[in-house]
């Protein structure tokens, strides 16, 4: 019989051998579990990307994630290039730089039902107009008021050289103090008429993230310094905006003159183009431009996207309107910003005027910046500016669309 030495000496090893293989056990799942990616660094919130343009979701998000269009279909409610759908919902999580998310791309509004052709009686002849002299240089740009005026700091609608009639026009004003109001000092707006020089104004010195708005700006200061137009230059990979951004969908390697360029950074608002024109040509003509308009903002090669206040961007839109009149490239300049590819602001509340606009967009991580600049045309043109800011992922359009209802609508009364 073994002695109770021993028997307590092999309880001993198979104690200590059942340790060392749940220890090596252990060890292995610790060693075999797969990591969990670090949420700080890798794992990322969904926003909402439904209603915004595919190449503006390129710009902000491709080093987050990338997109595939899985269909393109006709919209009532959003133009070509917007999306209409994405498969991985807002709020859920995703791995940064891992994901891709397929999106349905609406490929433009629903055709009008078709109706007979109307005949129209011959229009009557009347005298030709004689065109007005454009100029190759600086043009005329009478000053107003709202330029130097800078009113109090209280958020209040101020009336710069207008008569706002009794009725129905101080009611307008009204309403556009309450639409502005309801966003406090997250709103700013200028209506500027260039007949009489009168203009309103609300939280006007505010700034805000000008985005995409300072594309037209910059193109403008191209155009008004005699730059040859046909000089073309090449995109290479360095200036790509991200890896997906190519101009016109061309390859590496294609060259593009500064008209090509010039379009595709206003139309469609491409940074690829916009960063190709500011590396190749530089600053020098857009620091002289706001330099003499008064506005402070200068261009370096770490700045070349702007806050601008509402007061800001009114007197360059307001020049910019001079120019479309009176300058040999001022037709260009126009033809490019009333056929913008993204027009879901001021455009939708005025179906039947011309409204050569640039729109800017800058998402944040809890919140954006949404701005539209126009020259509304027709008989009587005006300027008009807004910017807002807001939260989570839903663009407020609304609030453009309200504005330039109410905005139009006392327009016509003034006149």
């Amino acid at each position: 019989m073994k002695s109770t030495y021993e028997k307590e000496k092999i309880v001993s090893i198979v104690i200590i051998a059942i340790s060392l293989l749940v220890m090596a056990g252990i060890a292995a799942f610790l060693f075999l579990k797969p990591e969990k990616p670090t949420v700080t660094d890798e794992i990322e919130i969904m926003p909402n990307i439904v209603g915004y343009s595919y190449k503006e979701v390129e710009a902000c998000y491709s080093r987050y994630f990338s997109l595939a269009v899985t269909d393109t279909e006709y919209s009532d409610e959003f133009l070509e290039g917007a999306i209409l759908s994405q498969d991985i919902l807002p709020g859920k999580e995703y791995l940064k730089g891992q994901t891709t998310v397929n999106v349905t791309v609406s490929k433009g509004a629903k055709p009008a039902e078709t109706a007979a052709p109307v005949t129209e009686p011959p229009a009557e002849t009347t005298a030709e107009e004689t065109e007005p002299v454009l100029t190759d240089g600086e043009i005329e740009n009478p000053h107003a008021a709202f330029e130097d005026t800078f009113p109090a700091s209280e958020l209040d609608i101020t009336v710069h050289d207008i008569d706002i009639p009794d009725g129905r026009g101080k009611e307008i004003t009204e309403e556009l103090y309450a639409i502005m109001r309801r966003r406090g000092a997250d709103a700013g707006f200028l209506y500027y008429d260039p007949e009489t020089g009168g203009s309103i104004e609300y939280n006007a010195d505010e700034k805000f993230s000008a985005g995409s708005i300072i594309k037209a700006v910059y193109a403008r200061s191209l155009l008004g310094a005699e730059i040859d137009l046909s000089e073309q230059y090449e995109m290479t990979e360095e200036l790509l905006n991200s890896q997906y951004e190519l101009v016109n969908g061309k390859p590496v390697g294609t060259k593009f003159t500064v008209e090509e360029l010039i379009r595709a950074a206003i139309i469609d608002s491409d940074n690829t183009a916009y960063k190709m024109l500011y590396n190749y040509i530089g600053y020098k003509d857009f620091n002289e431009y706001a330099a003499s308009l008064g506005v402070s903002i200068r261009m370096t090669d770490e700045n070349y996207w702007f806050r601008l206040t509402p007061r800001q961007s009114a007197i360059f839109f307001k020049e910019i309107y001079y120019f479309t009149k009176q300058h040999t490239n001022g037709k260009f300049m126009l033809d490019c910003m009333s056929n913008t590819t993204y027009r879901e602001m001021f455009s939708v509340a005025l179906p039947d005027k011309t409204v050569a606009e640039k729109y800017g967009y800058l998402p944040q991580e809890d919140f954006y910046t949404l701005g539209d600049c126009a020259i509304v045309l027709g008989d009587k043109p005006y300027v008009l500016v807004a910017y807002v800011r807001g939260t989570g992922s839903n663009l407020n359009t609304q609030f453009f669309r309200d504005t330039a209802a109410l905005v139009d609508e006392l327009h016509e009364l003034l006149h």
